[in-house]
């Protein structure tokens, strides 16, 4: 055991590349079975529809502008359709599943760089992997965030690079480059995170009048310029830049309070912190570590935990004040707490006896806990849903049991431990609950439903009649969208005119035409006419 852990201590690197060459299987195992959830039909459409169309200029979504996002997230899944032929789930969550290793390798690198324990790069950089959030839901699904939080993440740290260099071009052009490229992925957030991060930081730092120098004002023209470009370009196919505009700006401010009301902003302000704990479990149980007394004396003398802390503070008030933040905005903010976090326990951990050894027996109990759950599917009648069932078990078991054990005898990497008991989790969940999942929601079976109507209408046309369905239903209906156009690879139109020859597909109304037959009704009042 010793020797093992003194590997530890000379080669975090290699232990960290150990623990992603194990995560990679965990992550990736079925992540294409689920029918495609929430956002992710939105940015499937937006790239199938530039492909089918030949126009990569403007998104469109059954053939109709598509503003809310500009495209640039759509182009790399575009690519990815083109490049391997497939339209899948799976290939759909690839370009979310690739930046998240890449997000926990950069995170590591980073930490690496600026901090001399490097057991805290390779702590900081896999609690962003198994916290709770990205454990259980983010990691699995083909939202636009984890790649967007990565490349913000990168330019919080390039600001920091360029700052300790004292290189103040560099540390305006690059950011600024990568904000124009976050921009023409999700718009207003980026220039939010820019912003607030220079004011902040340079403020502090009593660099203030840096905001007014030549070096920022060229970088913020060519980032300007870059986004000019795009739209300039947009606007040759479509002149209404201003309904463009003002969807973007609607997208930025549609969760602050003046959307909610007072009562929602209030209980949004209080709960907000214990929520966030929440999903960053078990990764937040460090923050016992900094109850120290020397906690905040370090923070402020050390540059870069002092920089991730400024950062932090700078830009999570604007979504303490948005009630309707969803957990995956913060994940460019998450590793700020999980660098500050885990320095304060590899700091501290030995001048808090007392509370090192509860917090190792906590780790103990969870990762026993956790192995005697792995045996939990073989009573659960899961044998319909999942191929090898007692050999998925014995692997799961297996795995958490020896990092348990390892959690047992190992004296100072407890908590390295039980990051392999975490990765078994995952592995657990890509094994048993995606299956049974896949079995029992209905997503399945509006896929197979759409699918069954594109086939039913090949060969003719297809519109959605009088497609306006409320906000929070538009990722189901885009779903049916994209399904639909996937197996026949044409646009579906919308429609308000019944009187077209071909196929109709409505959700909330029979068509008004008297020669419209019904062809089939499904769930969800969904139903498919024909017009001759």
């Amino acid at each position: 055991m010793k020797q093992i852990e003194d590997y530890i201590d000379q080669y975090p690197g290699r232990t960290f590349l150990f623990l992603i060459a194990l995560s990679i299987p965990a992550f990736l195992f079925n992540l294409g079975l689920l029918p495609l959830f929430a956002d992710e039909s939105t940015r499937s459409n937006v790239a199938l529809e530039m492909i089918v169309s030949g126009n990569y200029s403007v998104p469109t979504i059954a053939g109709e502008y598509y503003y809310n996002k500009p495209p640039l997230y759509n182009w790399i899944l575009a690519g990815l359709y083109l490049l391997t032929g497939s339209y899948s789930e799976f290939i759909t969550r690839l370009p979310a599943a690739v930046p998240m290793f890449l997000y926990a390798l950069t995170i590591y690198i980073a930490v690496r760089t600026f901090l001399t324990d490097k057991r805290i790069a390779l702590m900081s950089a896999f609690f962003f992997l198994v916290n709770g959030r990205m454990l259980l839901y983010d990691s699995m699904l083909g939202h636009i965030d984890i790649f967007y939080s990565w490349l913000t993440f990168i330019s919080f740290m390039s600001i920091f690079y360029f700052y300790q260099k004292k290189q103040w071009f560099f540390l305006f052009l690059i950011s600024y480059l990568i904000t124009s490229v976050t921009f023409l992925s999700k718009g207003l957030p980026s220039v939010v995170f820019q912003g607030f991060t220079l004011i902040a930081f340079l403020a502090v730092t009593k660099n203030f009048k840096k905001l007014f120098s030549w070096q920022h004002i060229i970088s913020g023209s060519i980032c300007l310029l870059i986004i000019g470009l795009y739209f300039y370009n947009y606007s040759l196919y479509n002149p209404d830049l201003g309904g463009y505009f003002s969807t973007i700006w609607d997208q930025s401010s549609q969760r602050t309070a003046v959307r909610t009301g007072l009562w929602s902003s209030i209980q949004h302000l209080v709960t907000f912190p214990f929520e966030h704990v929440a999903h960053m479990l078990p990764t937040s149980l460090l923050v016992i570590f900094c109850f120290h007394k020397k906690f905040l004396k370090e923070l402020r003398h050390n540059e870069f935990l002092f920089f991730c802390a400024i950062t932090f503070l700078a830009n999570i008030w604007v979504y303490w004040l948005s009630p309707e933040t969803r957990p995956r905005y913060l994940l460019m903010l998450y590793p700020l707490l999980f660098i500050i976090w885990s320095h304060a326990y590899y700091s501290y951990r030995e001048e808090f006896p007392r509370l090192s050894r509860i917090f190792n027996t906590i780790l103990l109990v969870l990762g026993f806990l956790v192995s005697l759950a792995m045996l939990a599917p073989l009573f659960l009648d899961l044998e319909q849903y999942v191929d090898f069932l007692v050999l998925k078990v014995g692997i799961v078991f297996l795995g958490a049991a020896f990092f348990t054990w390892l959690i047992y005898k190992f004296q100072r990497h407890k908590l390295v431990a039980f990051l392999g008991v975490l990765i078994a989790v995952r592995l657990a969940f890509s094994f048993f609950v995606l299956p049974h999942r896949a079995a029992h929601n209905e997503s399945g079976y509006f896929k197979a439903a759409s699918i069954e109507m594109a086939r039913i209408s090949k060969g003719e046309s297809i519109y959605f009649y009088h497609f306006n369905p409320p906000v929070l239903e538009i990722p189901f209906y885009h779903r049916l969208i994209f399904y639909i156009e996937r197996e026949r690879m044409e646009i579906m139109q919308t429609t308000k005119d019944d009187t077209k020859p071909g196929y109709y597909l409505t959700f909330d109304r029979d068509l008004s035409n008297p020669q419209a037959v019904l062809v089939k009704s499904y769930n969800n009042n969904l139903k498919l006419f024909k017009v001759k």
